[in-house]
């Protein structure tokens, strides 16, 4: 009797198992002083651009440990629906434990959001869009779940120098691509979002923000 073939894993396939196993092994001591304070470093920037004036629903991506659904929550409990997504079940259940139940958690893949269409004011990501497979889609997925009126907010790592990118990209599981300012420009563009904003934050993140191309909107 023939044994059967193995199948190979695919490119998505590896990246995401990879993640998974990372952050799943990660999530014991991810709250630890020193990884939280550069967390911050991230999360704080995108804080500043969210309007509290009004009833807003928003939605983070590879939320972690969820210290910035924490944050979101203790700003405006009110007025504020809170989703977070992440592929780790190991971070969300530590999440859990430290958020409220009116936090929704969900475990899942950025590039395939279990979410409708035109359902949030914000989508944030924060410290991890280099490690999405697909860039790209990933941009096209957010696009599709945010408002006509709402904004993506990408705040993600960059070094400065490309060598220093491609080492990290080496050295770091799961780790895809980190872009320069130009080339998140040039993903914006490509998904129909148009850039409002873009700018260095702290020595070593690009915070971008985004909004659906008007002609888009009126379509």
């Amino acid at each position: 009797m023939t044994a059967p073939k193995k199948v190979k894993s695919t490119k998505k396939e590896k990246n995401i198992n990879a993640n998974k196993a990372f952050f799943d092994r990660w999530s014991k001591t991810y709250d630890s002083l020193g990884i939280r304070f550069w967390m911050r470093r991230f999360q704080v920037p995108a804080l500043r651009e969210i309007q509290f004036n009004s009833e807003i629903k928003i939605l983070d991506l590879s939320c972690g440990t969820g210290e910035l659904l924490q944050e979101l929550y203790n700003r405006d409990k009110r007025k504020i629906k809170l989703y977070g997504l992440d592929v780790s079940g190991k971070m969300l259940e530590v999440a859990r434990k430290k958020l409220p139940s009116q936090v929704t958690l969900v475990k899942g893949d950025v590039h395939s959001l279990p979410f409708g269409s035109e359902e949030f004011d914000y989508v944030l990501c924060t410290e991890a869009f280099h490690h999405y497979y697909s860039q790209s889609r990933a941009i096209a997925e957010m696009k599709r779940v945010l408002k006509s009126s709402g904004k993506i907010i990408i705040v993600d790592v960059n070094f400065f120098l490309p060598p220093v990118h491609w080492l990290f990209q080496k050295i770091e599981p799961g780790c895809v691509k980190i872009n320069n300012k130009r080339e998140v420009r040039l993903l914006f563009r490509k998904n129909g979002v148009k850039v409002i904003k873009q700018q260095r934050n702290f020595l070593f993140a690009i915070m971008t923000i985004g909004q659906k191309e008007e002609k888009e909107i009126r379509t």
